[in-house]
């Protein structure tokens, strides 16, 4: 399963990509509010996306649907790998079906069904945002919203990804994965927690558990 983190910092995309442990970047809603103009958004969002040299997924200023159309138009030409986020929702539906027709790759976000994935991939989006966090937040169960989305997509040879939004690190972003998600999102400190396994870091912390002659890493209470 592929991941995107979720983040406007350099250095954090730098970071993980260093480690290979990336293949995306969303970025905040805010990410383009500091410019001081349109031009300077622009700028700012071709900068970061030849910077990032992955898929950059931006979300809209726009409130109503056409200037939200001619927003992601403007956007969609930053750069190659730039992707516009759109919410699964009136009236953008028909801008996310004509947008994705004339090439511009669009994500699916606000996403809170396997039914408004089916619905929602028919448009000819790229990538499809499933709302885990708030899934499992309202008592549902994000894992069984996965498993029949990815099964609704498979039976309509649907080629969008499947993307899991914020699942909490560790077992819950792996039954996303065994779920059938493409893709997680995943925030800066949430990959960090993952990479940093408590039990390896005490044992290397300390020479004295450090492992020799191919012996297994040990840790004893404290």
């Amino acid at each position: 399963m592929r991941l995107f983190l979720a983040t406007d910092a350099l250095d954090d995309v730098r970071w993980a990509t260093e480690r290979a442990l990336i293949d995306g970047v969303v970025l905040p809603d805010s990410a383009l509010s500091g410019g001081h103009s349109a031009d300077a958004s622009l700028t700012w969002l071709t900068d970061f996306a030849r910077a990032a040299a992955m898929p950059v997924f931006v979300s809209l200023d726009a409130t109503t649907a056409v200037a939200a159309e001619a927003e992601a138009e403007r956007l969609g030409r930053a750069a190659e790998h730039v992707v516009i986020q759109l919410p699964f929702a009136e009236p953008y539906i028909p801008l996310m079906h004509r947008l994705a027709s004339s090439g511009v790759k669009v994500a699916a976000t606000f996403v809170g069904s396997a039914s408004q994935a089916m619905l929602a991939a028919r448009t000819g989006v790229a990538f499809l945002f499933l709302d885990v966090d708030r899934i499992d937040a309202g008592g549902g169960d994000s894992g069984t919203v996965l498993r029949q989305a990815r099964a609704l997509l498979d039976h309509g040879a649907c080629e969008a990804d499947l993307v899991a939004v914020f699942p909490a690190p560790g077992a819950p972003i792996v039954s996303c994965a065994t779920a059938g998600a493409d893709a997680a999102v995943i925030g800066a400190a949430a990959l960090r927690a993952m990479v940093a396994y408590p039990f390896t870091d005490q044992s290397l912390l300390d020479p004295a558990r450090r492992p020799v002659h191919g012996e297994r890493l040990r840790v004893t209470p404290a």
